[in-house]
Formats: structure tokens, sequence, C-alpha cells
């Protein structure tokens, strides 16, 4: 749902409306009549003559001719009452012919301002008496239309869009270790475990997530972005106590263990405004690492969002969605006609709205802060980009393996370099690439021995393959896993592969079903997690989406 509220003003029609309206009617009612640009084509001679006269001279159009009685009748109230909008002297030309339907128009504009009646005002109503009752019916169509929508309206400057999605769907497990995690047995060791117990999330279920976005323009090229946002996903495979959270569902929510479900919440409060032509300043009270930067390097999946793995960009820690207080300053450069260079600093502290220096704030040791730095180039069908991001202590650090998402102390360092490039641009059988890897630097006496962290990802989109609106997507990557440790080389990688086929059923309406299977999502905790050595997840979910 996306209202213009900028576009209405509480004004009354003028004789330009009742001339498009006019026009409209002619051309329902197959009249033969051909008005002047704008409202209908013209012949060579009929532009040429017309070219340097205002849309609301009503000389301009034809059927009446300036001999007829009515001509003179119209161009007498006409001078009499001012009713002719952008005519140089307020009169007729004398020299060109109208229609029926502009005189009637005039006619009806005259009616508004004359303070007597004439007989030949009645012979005037009588002869388009058709068309007045034709334009009357229009015009009150507009005008209940514009009412409801002046009634609708909260602010002349904000537009409100709804994203609202149901999600059915669950996780299958298997593996020598899959009994032992769906009995219950293990809930200890599960990572969904917050000090209260962990649980399977094999079942099916069937969640929602809302999004409300109110977006505020004062200036046209600003914007004020409000959300309200509310969910269940919390005790599901595809939320925040999932078992296995390369599950995850994009937008899933609530987002906390301290948030309820079903509950509307504010999730985004910020503002973005342009000084000069190059630079863009981002500032908020809560808003996400996403929200801040000049450019985002991929496009999978076409129907966002899935599966949680690629939100990412194949470089968890780098782009790790930490959110809070912050600001950030893009700096776009066009470098020729097709390609800038966009480049972006930010700050973010995920508990900046702190008082107590020794829990948060801003610029403090435990703020939960955030750091980015991110150099892309853009070109019309293409992206790659490089960030680098320092985290403090206690930011989440994005989707891996149990090892790596374990806590820590200290600061770390994120790399990332992602991309995409659109080769259907040239023929739809080819496909849309994304493409990204990145590589985390944990701080030296890690409690857990980490040292280094990678991951990466390869994806790929077809859009429109079979019919407008159907896409096709598939992805192969490696969530973040411990390569590097100070007591030798972990075990600690898994693949995870997902696809979906995305089929549009209307302007504001898709259905998508999406599959995902993670052969090793618990890496080299596999064994102490679920008592054995194997263990593999394969998630499904068939997701409604609503916009409007």
């Amino acid at each position: 749902m996306e209202f213009n509220l900028k576009f209405f003003a509480a004004a009354p029609l003028t004789v330009l409306t009742m001339a498009s309206a006019s026009a409209s009617f002619a051309a329902d009612l197959g009249a033969g009549t051909r008005a002047i640009n704008p409202y209908v084509e013209l012949t060579s001679a009929q532009k040429t003559t017309a070219s340097s006269d205002q849309v609301s001279n009503i000389g301009q159009f034809l059927d009446v001719q300036p001999t007829d009685w009515a001509y003179s009748a119209l161009q007498s109230l006409i001078e009499r009452y001012g009713c002719l909008a952008g005519s140089e002297n307020g009169r007729l030309d004398g020299s060109r012919s109208i229609t029926r339907y502009e005189a009637a128009a005039l006619l009806k504009a005259c009616l508004d301002r004359v303070t007597t009646t004439t007989d030949q005002l009645k012979r005037l109503i009588q002869e388009f008496q058709v068309e007045l009752a034709l334009l009357n019916g229009r015009v009150d169509g507009l005008q209940s239309r514009v009412a409801k929508l002046e009634a609708m309206q909260f602010s002349p400057t904000t537009k409100l869009k709804v994203n609202m999605a149901y999600i059915f769907g669950g996780t299958s497990y298997s593996g020598s270790g899959a009994q032992a995690v769906s009995s219950g047995s293990r809930n200890l060791y599960l990572p969904n475990n917050f000090g209260d117990g962990g649980f399977p999330t094999d079942g099916a279920t069937f969640n929602y997530n809302l999004r409300l976005d109110l977006q505020t323009s004062f200036t046209g090229k600003d914007l004020l972005q409000t959300r309200l946002e509310a969910g269940n996903f919390t005790n599901s495979a595809f939320g925040l106590r999932s078992a296995t959270p390369v599950s995850y569902y994009s937008w899933f929510f609530p987002i906390s263990p301290n948030q309820p479900d079903n509950v509307l919440s504010l999730s985004r409060l910020y503002y973005r405004f342009p000084v000069g032509s190059e630079f863009t300043f981002v500032v908020g009270a809560r808003l996400r690492q996403d929200d801040m930067l000049g450019t985002w390097p991929g496009t999978y999946p076409s129907d966002f969002p899935l599966f949680g793995n690629s939100i990412y960009a194949g470089s968890p820690g780098a782009y790790n969605l930490n959110i809070g207080p912050g600001a950030s300053i893009i700096w776009r450069k066009p470098l020729n006609s097709s390609t800038s260079l966009v480049a972006t600093g930010l700050y973010l502290a995920n508990r900046g709205e702190q008082g107590n220096p020794g829990t948060g704030g801003l610029g403090t040791a435990n703020a939960g802060a955030s750091g980015t730095a991110q150099l892309s180039f853009v070109g019309n069908n293409w992206n790659i980009s490089g960030v680098w991001t320092y985290n403090q202590s206690g930011v989440y650090m994005g989707m891996g393996t149990p090892l790596y998402n374990q806590p820590f102390t200290g600061a770390t360092n994120s790399y990332g370099l992602g991309g995409y490039y659109i080769f259907s641009a040239k023929n739809k059988l080819y496909p849309i690439f994304n493409w990204g890897a990145g590589i985390t630097q944990f701080p030296s006496g890690d409690a857990y021995n980490r040292n280094l962290a990678g991951s990466w990802y390869s994806a790929f989109v077809w859009p429109n393959l079979l019919a407008k609106g159907q896409d096709l997507g598939f992805s192969i990557s490696q969530p973040k896993f411990i390569f590097s440790s100070t007591n030798g080389t972990p075990s600690d990688g898994g693949l995870a592969f997902d696809a979906y086929y995305k089929f549009t059923l209307s302007d504001h309406i898709t259905l998508t079903p999406a599959i995902q299977w993670a052969p090793r999502p618990y890496g080299q905790l596999t064994n102490q997690i679920t008592g054995s050595s194997t263990f593999s997840n394969l998630a499904f979910m068939l997701k409604m989406g609503f916009r409007f």
C-alpha cells in the first residue's frame, strides 16, 4: 500500500480538469472528435497552429465553430465572468473551433461564477445538457475519489509501504545424530540454548512477518524512515531460537530474546539526506548496518527475503548487520556516464542508547560497536565492493558454525570482497551472477583458540525465466567457519545449498517455494552437540509475500 500523499491539494477543480475529463468522455463515447495535445493526438497542421498556445485556451478545439451562436454566447460569458484560464486576454481566439465537450466544460466553469440567469444562458444549458450531464458524472466521481484519498492521508509528505509474508515450512534432520537432537536428549548442547535449555525445531510451522514502513521526504531527495515490525518466528526453525541457525529466515522477528512474539515494535528510525551533489549522510537512533551503506553488493534472492545465509553477501563479520544508533557518510563520484565510485564510512553502536559506560554508550569500550569502511565501483549492470569492519566484543558476527559464533572478548577485524554481474541484461537465459568471500581475524588469546574464519558464496538468478515474474535462483555457500586456530586446523567447514522458484501472482502477491540443505551445519562441534559424527539439516519453506 503506497500512498503518494503529496499529490492532492484541497482546491476546486479548474477548467483544466474539465478539459481533461471532457476529452476522456469523447474517447469513451466514440465521438469522432480530436482535441489538441495533451489530450489526444493532432494532425501536423494542428500541432503547428497550437504549439504556441496554452492548453486551457478553448480556441484550440474543434466542433463548435466561431460562427455558431453558442460560440458567441460562450464568448460573452467568458468576457463577463473571466472563466477562461490561461488565455492571453481572457477571450476566445475567434479563428478556431472548439469541441462540444470543451464548450460544455467552459460552460460548467462559468456556471460557478454567474450571478444572474438569462435566456441565453438557459439556451446554452439546454444545448449542451447531454455533455454537461456526462461531465458532471465524471467530475463528481473525480471529486469523490479525491475526497476519499484526502480523508485517508495523514501527512502531505509521507508514504506507507507494507511488506508482509506468510511462511509455511519446517526442517528435517538426518545423520547418525539426528535422532538424539530430535528427541531432545541433546538440548543442553544445542545452539539455541540461551541459558534456559535448548530444544529441537524440526516441526512444521506457520509464521508471519509484517513490516510497516513510513517513508517521509521533505525535499524529494531526503528520506526519514520509520519502520514498525512484528512477527512470531522466535521458536521456529526459521527464527532466533532455531536449533539450526543456518536455516534462519532473513527477516525473522523478533531479533532479541527480550522481545515477545506478535508485538508491533519500532525497528528502524533514521534520516538520510544529501549534502551537495556527491555526499549523503545517514543518521539515526535505530538503524542497521546495511541501511547506512552506499551500495549493497548482491541481488540474491530476487524475491528477498528467503533463507538468511545470502543476506551477508558472502562475508559475515564484515557485513554483520549490527543494529543500534549510528551515522554514516557516503561519497558517490561519477567516473563516467555508466560507472561511479561509492565510498562509505560508518559507526554503529548496538548499545549506544545506554548511559552507563560500563554497559553501553557511544564511543565506549562496551558500546557493542562496529566501524565499517566500504569502497565500491558500481556500473549499470555490475558491482564490485570491498569492505572492512571492526567489531567490538559482544557484536553478533553473522551466520556461521557454532564454533565461529561462540562469544569473544577483545575486538575482531573482518574483510570482504564481493559483487554481481547481470548477464541476463543481454539474454534472459543468462543469469545474474552474485559472488562474495570474507575473512575474520580474532584477537589473540581467544578463549576458543580461534585465529581466522572464512566464508564465501556464489549465487545465480534467472529472472523471468519461463514467464514474466517467474524467477529461478540457486546458491552454494560456506557459512563462516574457523579454518585456523592456535591448536591446529579445525575441521569446521560445512557447505549450504539453497534454491527457489518465484511465481508472481499479481502486482502485489508472490508465491515462492524454497529449499535448503546443509550437510554439516555444526561443523567442528558436530559430535559435541549431537553426540555422533554426522548430522545434516534439510529445510523447506513456502512463502506467500504481499507488498502494497
